[in-house]
């Protein structure tokens, strides 16, 4: 199961929603908004928004890495990323709209599993709010 921190795909649901260009999946006929999920150096998504979500000081885009999925801060990422969605490097486009802001916000994870059939997404931990 992936599991990433809501807060950093929140970015990237952003910026999918506030481009008026898309880059489309392989699949796909038309632009729509979106998050990539993708496996190469580690798993994350990212957003499909053109002009990219660019990190001048960092020079790469800004994604959103599965827990243990990160090459800068995981020792055992690469192992971790083939453990959990095998050894081939993918990009697979998660279409979204707006109601995912308010979705991800009251949530502080994103589940996702993959098996060969599909993929699940979950939304857990509900974010405990003071009354």
């Amino acid at each position: 199961m992936l599991i990433f921190k809501s807060a950093d795909v929140l970015r990237c649901v952003r910026h999918a929603l506030a481009s008026s260009k898309w880059e489309m999946g392989y699949e796909e006929k038309e632009q729509t908004p979106g998050l990539q999920l993708v496996h190469d150096n580690g798993v994350y998504i990212m957003s499909n928004g053109i002009p990219r979500d660019y990190i001048p000081d960092e020079e790469r885009c800004y994604v959103a890495y599965a827990q243990g999925c990160d090459p800068k801060n995981d020792e055992d990422f690469y192992e971790t990323s083939r453990d959990l969605v095998g050894g081939d490097d993918f990009v697979e486009v998660l279409s979204i709209d707006k109601n995912w802001l308010s979705i991800i916000s009251k949530y502080n994870e994103i589940q996702i599993e993959i098996t060969p059939q599909e993929l699940n997404i979950e939304f857990s931990s509900p974010i405990e709010r003071d009354s």
